[in-house]
């Protein structure tokens, strides 16, 4: 506690000599020294709070904070046989071919082997082609197309996640090699915070997402133990400062590696496969509790939005053309658009109220039409093609007739729909994120130590010990992959 509070007061010290170096120096730019300190400053002061008031155990800028009292509820979801046929099924999807050879392969005679291998790859090949080919359809994607499915079919979400990474490394390569400037292939998702050459900036709320993702990822790692008749230790979440980045299922690990290697297969597996499972139930949950408010928001939205008369919908900005990782996107209304004019109908809706403006928004397919009346009173019309991002380019402001504006109450509700729409698009794709990379064969994953296991019989032409394959099989892909991680990260720094 003595060497804390000596950082504590070491910190102090430093604000204040940033706070006076920003008064002696005032064209100084110190914004993100500032900003760095803050964000520094929270988490210590927040992690000192919580050794003193909860005895939690902490180390400077972390914390770890332990409880037995979820431990029965863990026991009490556990009963269940479908754990295990989840856990066999995530083995599938993390690894493939590979997994299913594993698992039911190698006890077969070589034609059923080989049969069952290229069944199963098959399968793998065309789950993964089929509704990807939707989003990367053109034969310019066929190629990576296929080979992504090739890689999902091989070797499942481990080998995928593999590919993805080469994908990216040599698309930020042929972009620097281009003169553009892409964005990195692997970045840090910190709430609140903008990270350089990202084009996004993930909203503090993103903290409760990682929360939700964090227990469904330790408690199904928890259910498995329990399963396997091992016992847990304790349950427990990873903080820093106050926010939470990361959960656990403490184990006896003697125990867990006296278990048959199955049982130990389905403890790793069904960490990162939950995290797949959730997002159906996510989906199905978020449209239930939408569907249940609808009959009481609906009307009084819709109220509001008719009652709202626009007076003028004015373009305020037309953008150009406009690159974003490296790739150049073309605004649909530049030349055709231009800044000033009003827009009068979109999409064959007249724009009178609120509601007929959303209303006119959310129809059409790709292509948008336009009226507009120019700065000297003409009436032109324009057919426009929404671009790769959806949009045509412009940004309007809508001006309301006096006295007929949404109320509070009206705007406070849309960002709330918004942030729970937003809340939700976050929670699937992290969910999604989250167990990719966790499938992947290297430490402090759940992959590497499904690889130490489920790979060590293809690799007895090395003819090594075991202690010394599984050494081997760690470090190729600690390298392999450890590479791949750099290069996708090299956007980051420059």
């Amino acid at each position: 506690m003595d060497r804390l509070k000596t950082v504590l007061v070491a910190t102090l010290l430093i604000g204040v000599i940033l706070l006076l170096a920003t008064q002696v120096f005032p064209r100084l730019d110190l914004s993100f020294i500032l900003t760095a300190y803050a964000v520094f400053g929270f988490l210590l002061f927040s992690t000192f709070a919580l050794k003193l008031f909860t005895g939690a155990e902490t180390f400077y800028l972390g914390s770890m904070v332990k409880t037995r009292k979820v431990i029965g509820f863990i026991e009490r979801i556990s009963q269940f046989r479908l754990w295990d046929i989840l856990a066999d099924l995530g083995l599938v999807f993390g690894f493939g071919v590979i997994a299913v050879d594993y698992l039911w392969g190698r006890n077969l005679s070589g034609v059923k082997r080989i049969l069952l291998d290229a069944f199963a790859g098959l399968v793998l090949f065309s789950l993964f082609f089929v509704p990807t080919g939707f989003f990367l359809s053109g034969p310019e994607n066929l190629i990576w197309l296929t080979l992504f499915s090739l890689s999902f079919a091989l070797g499942g979400l481990m080998l995928l996640a593999i590919a993805v990474l080469v994908f990216q490394a040599v698309d930020i390569f042929a972009k620097f090699g281009a003169g553009k400037k892409p964005c990195p292939g692997v970045a840090p998702v910190i709430p609140g915070l903008q990270i350089p050459n990202v084009p996004i900036a993930p909203p503090m709320y993103v903290w409760l997402v990682f929360l939700v993702i964090l227990v469904v990822h330790e408690f199904s790692h928890g259910a498995l133990i329990k399963r396997a008749n091992a016992r847990i230790k304790s349950v427990g979440l990873l903080l820093a400062g106050l926010l939470p980045i990361g959960a656990f299922v403490e184990p006896d690990e003697d125990e867990i590696k006296l278990k048959s290697e199955r049982q130990q297969l389905r403890i790793f597996a069904i960490g990162p496969m939950a995290n797949l499972y959730s997002i159906p139930i996510f989906i199905i949950i978020s449209n239930l509790l939408l569907l249940a408010v609808a009959p009481a928001i609906g009307p009084y939205v819709e109220g509001i939005q008719t009652d709202a008369k626009i007076e003028s919908v004015v373009v305020t900005s037309v953008l150009d053309d406009y690159e974003i990782c490296g790739d150049t996107f073309k605004s649909p209304a530049l030349g055709q658009v231009e800044e000033g004019w009003l827009l009068k109908e979109y999409n064959g809706v007249k724009l009178e109220s609120f509601y007929s403006l959303s209303q006119a928004i959310s129809s059409g397919d790709g292509n948008v039409s336009l009226v507009l009346e120019t700065e000297t009173g003409e009436i032109v019309k324009r057919t426009l093609e929404k671009n790769e991002h959806n949009t045509i380019g412009l940004s309007t402001e809508w001006n309301f007739v006096k006295g007929t504006e949404p109320p509070l109450e009206y705007n406070l509700l849309s960002g709330l729909l918004k942030a729970y729409s937003g809340f939700l698009t976050w929670l699937i794709l992290l969910s999604f994120a989250i167990a990719l990379v966790n499938f992947l064969p290297i430490a402090v994953f759940d992959g590497a130590r499904i690889a130490r296991i489920m790979l060590l019989p293809y690799f007895g032409f090395l003819n090594m010990s075991k202690e010394d394959t599984e050494k081997f099989i760690g470090r190729f892909f600690l390298w392999l992959v450890a590479g791949l991680l750099i290069l996708n990260a090299w956007p980051l720094v420059l």
